[in-house]
């Protein structure tokens, strides 16, 4: 392969002299200085590192640094290629082969391996030479040893992955998962190891295991980052960084300058051991790993010294790793995308090991970033050049010196390969859970038994088979021993046999055999306990013989010798999980104890892949991106709050069913709803059955309580609940002082479950509400219509505590309005829904417009507030002139207000003029709130008319709802309309009016002394003064605060 070599030789004042060497042929001395200047340098930094937290913001600064890595690489090819003819001639003699040239780049200095190398670009050429050519990094400073790997049949690849913020982290299983299916698609003879967990001592202690030349490539799958030392001691979060007791390294001590890190997990979630990169060199050398691969942020980053006087340091985590004797190490010169490292470790990984060599792998996963530049941002996909990222250090050509197999080895290999487990997919795959294997993982470190618990249909024994597999793929255990109890009634007997069969061969284990059971049970504890393998006891709610569980009960003899058997196992090596729907607390105090994890649905990402997975099985494809933007369709993912067996079964009925007939079904307990399911309707309605029939019948009475409730319930106000359903004659035999303990123990049963610390709010198990709605059917009517009326009353109260938190003064109340009610949402929609239904008041509908009012969602708001309307224009005349009659002015007023904020200005015109004539005809309400609700209408049609250019009306109507202001004395209603007739005066030149009338509402806000008005007002007079330059402005101004001129103009000319 031709060689084209670019070597740093000496500092220039501004740059550098380099030979330009042509494969051995030739020497060119050239002058290379920066082509950015610190400006446009500063700007690429942001667009990587920055821009893509608010990717529609600054756009057109985007565009421009994305347009200057193209300029800075064709600068810094003219300065290379063309300043010599003959150089550039030898450069066009090899250009005809670009993927046949490796280009070296040799730096002495941080300085020369600061420039942006990958972005060297011919402008004859549409792509970038590194997306072309082989791209690689070289240093003049040797290291100290160099990496030899042992000869081996199989390439040995340890992942190393770190997330210590857990679920506010990166997937976890991100890169590896793709990584291992590749893996096993290809039947490649690649050994994954997974380092578990993701701490510097398991690394450190692993990599002493292993011994020299085991592996060929480390891959760190860690968070990245340059920072400084009080970076470091004044972190995000206190507690955030570990300062001493750090393993195999001193405690902190200062330092001067940026320092590449590492971020490895510490002992508990949130917390982060920082490794240096100096520290990570040091534990990597003499280990014999040739290749080291970092998607970490920043890995790649060298940083320019502003300050040319000083010496500039060494921040490249790259380029030090180097120093620990490796053949080649990829890093990454800014912050990455995950999308862009998944993208480009799947390309990587699958030339890699399709036998493209190493270098050439890395330019061909370069080259699909450069193809592919669409990436997911924070809340968009944008595209992004981040194809200049990656960068290639490498000092000597990559020898992974591997081997044939022997055919002894060969034979033990596929022997091992085909006795593991194979993980059967389910129909749609298995999809998400990566945050729960994770949580899994790390729990069965802090203590080696754990329980999962979960409701049936939430995916336990799918997720435990499918961990029998990845954990023997990722070598996190020697073996997975499954047992599940849906299968059989498996006695102790047993399963030692069936382990004992696994874990010794031939003649040990007839021995182990002819013991008898106490000793077998010893002998097998030893081993367990000494070495790390895995036990799986799936399904034990059959073991107790409860209702519903298949029927493989155990006497309570054999549960004890099981129990006694697991709690010998505690302490040990072998990581032992329990799967059950209960708390199986016959095991509890001398096996899990206080170690469980509850299993609830998949997350946001994994439920919306699971979904298109349903709909592209059973939709036409033309039909399925109007489902998507159904808003009933998001209605009820929000419902089936990703449960996967509930989604399989609900979903599949859009075949012949529209989203909202399916909602309208689950609120009504349709029991016919699933027909088409066949038996998995009767399966999910038994997963609920089963917890539910292990309540006492007083507690499945309350439950029935809980009946219309959806998603969430706000547990400190259940007693207000119950307040409101005591009132009702057909529940006079509820026994509601039960129903705290009624609730703690649905919980212990899986169908309620805790949201977080921080908010007491109560999540309802997805198919909970629908269950509850079939066992309404077989309940009087008198008493169905009495919870219904209850679950209404209550939520009228409610929506009223709510609404007056969101006009708290206090933020942190009206934060906590809005996330309540975001939560409750369902529940307060169903509410209004019979309030509309009885047509009875829609205090609650007041709530939810001002919930859609403060996130600024006027659509949903639009959509909600025309849904009211089609219900309360057939309000009875009677409705109209009762005490809560204005409800209906108040409804029609939202609307308009609706239609006018969604530009729809012929709609709100229309509505607020039978306003107008519905105030007039009102015969109970006050005549001065009749007349300044008349007032306010008239502000908003002079309001359409001036969006519609329309001045005379709009000056029509403002100085009708001004007299009436006036009239009835409504002095803040003037404020906001003489603000509005100053516009309109503004837009016709009557520079005097407007002036005059900017005033008045100037005046009247200022004795209100609403300082958010104020400041609105007070803006506003500075742009006009600004544009007018009226120095009377400023002397009327200073005269309302009793300032001086000279304030009021510092003020005004900011």
């Amino acid at each position: 392969m031709p060689i084209i070599t670019i070597r740093e030789e000496s500092p220039t004042e501004g740059g550098f002299n380099a030979i330009l060497n042509f494969d051995g042929r030739g020497e060119y001395l050239v002058k290379i200085t920066d082509p950015f200047t610190p400006k446009v340098e500063k700007q690429l930094e942001w667009y990587f590192e920055d821009w893509l937290m608010f990717p529609l913001l600054d756009t057109v600064k985007a565009e421009a640094a994305a347009v200057s890595i193209k300029t800075y690489g064709e600068e810094l090819f003219n300065q290379v290629f063309r300043f010599y003819f003959n150089a550039y001639g030898e450069y066009q003699r090899l250009r005809s082969n670009l993927s046949q040239l490796q280009i070296e780049i040799v730096g002495k200095t941080p300085e020369f391996q600061a420039l942006h190398w990958e972005a060297l670009r011919d402008p004859d050429l549409p792509y970038p030479l590194a997306v072309n050519c082989v791209m690689v990094r070289k240093s003049n400073q040797p290291a100290p040893i160099y990496a030899d790997v042992q000869t081996s049949p199989t390439i040995n690849l340890l992942v190393v992955v770190a997330r210590p913020d857990e679920e506010q982290d990166v997937g976890y299983r991100t890169i590896s998962r793709p990584l291992l299916e590749l893996i096993e698609n290809s039947h490649l003879r690649v050994n994954v190891e997974l380092l578990r967990p993701g701490t510097y001592q398991a690394l450190s202690d692993h990599l002493e295991t292993k011994g020299v030349g085991y592996y060929h490539v480390i891959h760190l799958d860690c968070h990245g980052a340059l920072m400084t030392y009080e970076q470091i001691q004044q972190p995000s979060k206190p507690g955030r960084y570990l300062y001493q007791g750090r393993y195999g390294r001193n405690d902190w001590q200062k330092f001067d300058g940026l320092r590449a890190f590492l971020a490895f997990e510490g002992e508990t979630q949130g917390k982060v051991d920082l490794v240096e990169a100096q520290e990570l060199a040091d534990l990597l050398t003499g280990k014999g790993i040739p290749v080291c691969i970092l998607n970490a942020c920043q890995s790649g980053k060298q940083v320019k010294n502003d300050n040319p006087d000083e010496d500039i340091r060494e921040t490249s985590l790259g380029s030090r790793l180097m120093t620990a004797g490796m053949q080649m190490v990829v890093a990454m010169g800014y912050s990455v995308t995950v999308s862009a490292a998944k993208l480009m470790m799947a390309q990587l990984y699958e030339h890699l090991f399709n036998n493209k060599p190493i270098t050439e792998a890395i330019r061909l996963s370069r080259r699909e970033l450069f193809n592919n530049k669409s990436r997911k941002a924070y809340i968009k996909s944008i595209d992004l050049e981040d194809w200049l990222l990656p960068v290639v250090y490498c000092n000597r050509t990559v020898n992974f010196n591997l081997r044939q197999f022997t055919p002894e080895e060969e034979e033990k290999y596929w022997e091992t390969f085909g006795s593991q487990y194979r993980f059967p997919l389910p129909e749609y795959g298995f999809v998400g859970r990566d945050l729960e294997i994770l949580k899994i993982e790390k729990a069965v470190f802090r203590h080696n038994i754990l329980l999962l618990q979960g409701m049936g249909g939430t995916g336990k024994t799918t997720l435990l088979n499918y961990l029998r597999e990845w954990w023997q793929r990722t070598n996190f255990v020697k073996n997975v021993f499954y047992f599940g109890y849906d299968e059989k009634a498996w006695t102790l007997t047993q399963i030692l046999f069936e382990i004992g069969k696994q874990v010794y061969g031939r003649f040990e284990q007839a021995n182990f055999q002819a013991m008898n059971q106490a000793a077998q049970v010893q002998k097998l504890v030893a081993k367990l306990r000494a070495e790390s393998y895995a036990l799986i006891l799936d399904n034990l709610e059959s073991v107790t013989g409860q209702q519903l569980a298949i029927q493989n009960t155990l006497p309570e003899t054999e549960r004890h010798q099981i129990r006694d058997f697991l709690g010998q196992l505690q302490g040990g090596n072998t990581k032992i999980i329990l799967g059950s729907r209960s708390r199986e607390d016959w095991l509890q105090a001398t096996t899990f104890k206080h170690n469980i994890y509850e299993l609830r649905g998949l997350d946001r990402e994994a439920r919306t892949e699971l979904a298109e997975k349903i709909l592209e099985r059973n939709l036409p494809q033309n039909k399925i991106a109007g489902i998507r933007q159904d808003g009933d369709f998001q209605k009820l993912m929000n419902l089936l709050a990703g449960y996967p067996l509930a989604m399989q079964v609900v979903l599949a009925n859009l075949r012949k069913q529209s989203p909202q007939e399916i909602l309208q079904g689950l609120q009504a307990g349709d029991v016919d709803l699933d027909t088409e399911s066949g038996d998995k309707t009767k399966s999910i309605l038994q997963c609920v059955e089963y917890s539910y029939s292990k309540l006492s019948p007083e507690s499945q009475k309350l439950l029935l309580c809980l009946a219309h409730f959806s998603k969430v319930i706000f547990a400190p106000f259940i007693p207000k609940y119950i307040e409101k359903l005591q009132i009702f004659e057909a529940l006079k035999d509820y026994p509601f002082d039960k129903f705290t303990h009624v609730i703690k123990e649905t919980i212990n049963w899986g169908l309620l479950s805790p949201i977080d610390n921080k908010l007491p709010l109560l999540a309802i198990q997805a198919v909970f509400p629908y269950f509850l709605k079939t066992k309404l059917e077989t309940l009087h009517e008198s008493t169905r219509a009495a919870l219904r009326d209850g679950f209404k009353n209550y939520y009228q109260v409610l929506a009223d505590s709510y609404n007056l938190l969101m006009y708290s003064k206090d933020a942190q109340e009206r934060q906590l309005a809005i996330i309540l009610c975001g939560l409750e949402y369902e529940n307060l929609y169903n509410a209004l829904q019979i309030c509309l239904e009885k047509q009875e008041s829609i205090s609650i509908y007041f709530c939810l417009h001002h919930y859609f009012e403060l996130i600024a969602d006027y659509q949903s708001n639009l959509k909600l507030a025309a849904k009211v309307d089609e219900f309360v224009k057939n309000y009875p005349p009677t409705f109209l002139q009762s005490e809560k009659g204005d409800e209906i002015f108040s409804a029609i007023d939202l609307l308009a207000n609706s239609y006018l904020q969604n530009k729809q200005y012929q709609e709100a015109k229309e509505l607020y003029k039978k306003q107008i004539n519905i105030l007039d005809n009102i015969k109970n309400l006050e005549l001065r709130k009749k007349k300044v609700a008349i007032a306010n209408t008239y502000h908003q049609l002079g309001t359409i008319a001036l969006e519609l250019r329309e001045f005379e009306e709009a000056r029509r109507n403002y100085q009708q709802a001004l007299d009436i202001f006036l009239e009835y004395g409504d002095r803040y209603g003037c404020a906001n309309t003489y603000f509005n007739l100053g516009r309109l005066a503004e837009e016709l030149r009557e520079l005097e009016e407007a002036k005059a009338n900017y005033l008045q509402d100037l005046q009247i806000t200022a004795e209100f002394n609403d300082e958010h008005t104020l400041g609105i007002c007070l803006r506003n007079l500075a742009r006009f003064y600004q544009v007018t330059q009226d120095e009377s402005l400023l002397a009327a101004v200073s005269e309302i605060f009793g300032v001086s001129v000279e304030d009021v103009r510092q003020r005004f000319e900011k």
